[in-house]
C-alpha cells in the first residue's frame, strides 16, 4: 500500500510539475509588452491589445508571416467574463488605431475591426469554467475594397 502511495505521488508530483513548465511567462513566450496600459498583454500583434487575466495557448495559435504580410490566429483562455472581454475589445482596439465594423453576440461574441491594411475578428465564447477567445488577424482585399467601394458609389 505503501508502495502504491509512493507511485501516486510521484505521478501527481511529475503531472504538477509538467504543467506549469509548459507555460512560460507572456514575455518569454511571445516578446509581449505593455504600451501604458497597466492590464494590457501584447502577443505576436504590437497593436492587438489583450487582458493580462487570459492565458496564450501556443499549440491552439499559428502565425503566417511574409516580408509584407503578418496573419494567423492568436487563441487565449481565461475565466473572464463575455460581457467583459467585449467592453475591453470595443475601448481598446480602438486606442490601437482599429475601427469597429460590427459584433454578433448570444451563444458567442463577434467582434470585427478593421484597419488600413488588415482585419480582425474577435470571438469570445463561454465554456463551463472558462471563456476561449480567438483573435483572427488578416490581411484586407484591396481588389474586394475598391469593388466594394465602387459599388457603395453606384447606389449613390
Amino acid at each position: 500500500m505503501k508502495k502504491w502511495m509512493a507511485v501516486l505521488a510521484g505521478v501527481l508530483f511529475f503531472i504538477g510539475g509538467c504543467a506549469t513548465s509548459h507555460q512560460p511567462a507572456a514575455q518569454e513566450e511571445t516578446g509581449a509588452s505593455q504600451n501604458g496600459d497597466s492590464n494590457a498583454v501584447f502577443y505576436t500583434f504590437p497593436d492587438i491589445p489583450v487582458p493580462k487575466e487570459l492565458t496564450f495557448q501556443r499549440g491552439k495559435s499559428f502565425i503566417y508571416e511574409t516580408p509584407n504580410v503578418k496573419a494567423g490566429v492568436l487563441v487565449l483562455s481565461g475565466n473572464v467574463n463575455v460581457g467583459d472581454l467585449e467592453t475591453y475589445f470595443r475601448i481598446n482596439m480602438v486606442k490601437n488605431g482599429w475601427r469597429f465594423v460590427n459584433s454578433y453576440k448570444y451563444g458567442n461574441t463577434i467582434l470585427n475591426f478593421v484597419k488600413e491594411d488588415r482585419t480582425s475578428s474577435i470571438k469570445a465564447t463561454r465554456e463551463t469554467f472558462t471563456t476561449q477567445v480567438e483573435i483572427w488577424v488578416g490581411p484586407v482585399d484591396r481588389a474586394a475594397q475598391t469593388w466594394s467601394t465602387q459599388q457603395q458609389n453606384d447606389f449613390k
